[in-house]
């Protein structure tokens, strides 16, 4: 099993300051208001789900690290490893691709399967 690094204590704050930059909610319970739930044994903080954005706080934290040489030293080789399995998945995905395109149904499809729907249940009583 791969161990994380230890963050190292003075980046903690700078963590703890892009979670409160990006609490969606003014009042959580499950957090108490503080953005996140506490800090792992790597010292690293846990967010609460419930009231952050994980996907914005997480871009942050990457910036941030690939900004600052010693996080970058110490959990560079994380993201560059997801960064390149997400940039190879979404060339192969239909859904990135710039023509891909799914009609959605019209109401006037809708309504006639709803119809069916209710007059085939109608039926069956």
């Amino acid at each position: 099993m791969e161990t994380v690094p230890r963050l190292p204590d003075e980046y903690l704050e700078k963590a703890r300051e892009m979670v409160a930059r990006h609490k969606n909610k003014k009042n959580c319970k499950r957090c108490y208001d503080r953005g996140y739930l506490g800090v792992d044994q790597n010292n690293l903080l846990v967010p609460c789900a419930k009231c952050v954005a994980a996907d914005a706080l997480l871009a942050e934290w990457r910036q941030f690290v690939r900004d600052t040489p010693e996080l970058h030293e110490l959990y560079g080789d994380y993201f560059e490893e997801e960064e390149k399995e997400q940039s190879e998945g979404a060339q192969d995905s239909p859904l990135f691709q710039e023509k891909a395109h799914v009609p959605l149904p019209r109401a006037q499809h809708l309504r006639s399967v709803a119809h069916q729907r209710d007059h085939a249940r109608g039926q069956d009583r």
